[in-house]
């Protein structure tokens, strides 16, 4: 942060703060999405529990609720809604409260809001049954603080190790055939799975140095924090 000088006290328009990633919802952006001017298949939801860097704090933490954000471009951290070749923002109209916040110059506005009156899946999706309950149903069955509980415990009594790799591996099982069924019924596109449900629990066990190796049908997990 620098608000000393007065030539670093405006936006020039870098898109430095875009390539690092899209800004997470506040419940001041809902009529945003409800609106369609974000769609939902650009956001995806990082659920109660997972490992997260809090950004203002400066390490990892853990999620304490739903934290809604716009993906990536790609594979790539860069907010999706930024023209690369022009740094321009192509929902400047209609950007989230973060991106109408941040000052580069002084984080100060930012960091207050940081963590205050976040947009859940629950604001959005709270009043259509079936689709709601089924996703309480997923966060239930697929719980980060289950997780984090059975492998701090598995680093405390390692002759856990079969009964915490069968209860984890059930729940990617259960999320992974969630997920599909979801498509193929046609309930959800693909693009939107990772809104609804959040990210494939799979991709994400590496927050608790964990991870699941398949062969064929056959699930195993592998436990970096026993080596």
């Amino acid at each position: 942060m620098d608000i000393s000088n007065p030539s670093h006290q405006t936006c020039r328009k870098c898109g430095t703060c875009c390539r690092k990633g899209g800004p997470a919802l506040h419940r001041e952006d809902r009529r945003l999405v409800m609106e369609g001017r974000i769609p939902a298949e650009a956001l995806y939801t990082i659920r109660a529990g997972e490992p997260v860097q809090d950004n203002v704090a400066g390490q990892r933490a853990y999620a304490q609720g739903d934290i809604i954000k716009i993906k990536g471009s790609g594979d790539d951290w860069c907010c999706r809604f930024l023209e690369d070749d022009t740094a321009r923002c192509t929902i400047y109209d209609y950007r989230p409260v973060e991106c109408r916040t941040l000052q580069c110059w002084d984080t100060r506005a930012i960091e207050a809001l940081y963590d205050k009156d976040r947009l859940t899946r629950q604001d959005l999706l709270g009043d259509v049954a079936g689709l709601w309950e089924l996703i309480e149903d997923h966060d239930r069955r697929c719980a980060y603080p289950t997780i984090r509980q059975q492998t701090e415990q598995l680093e405390l009594d390692p002759s856990r190790q079969t009964e915490v790799g069968n209860l984890i591996t059930d729940m990617v099982k259960y999320d992974e055939s969630l997920r599909k069924l979801l498509v193929e019924n046609g309930h959800a596109p693909e693009t939107m799975l990772d809104f609804l449900l959040g990210r494939p629990l799979a991709a994400t066990l590496h927050g608790f140095h964990i991870k699941v190796e398949r062969a064929g049908e056959q699930y195993r997990l592998v436990y970096s924090i026993l080596t």
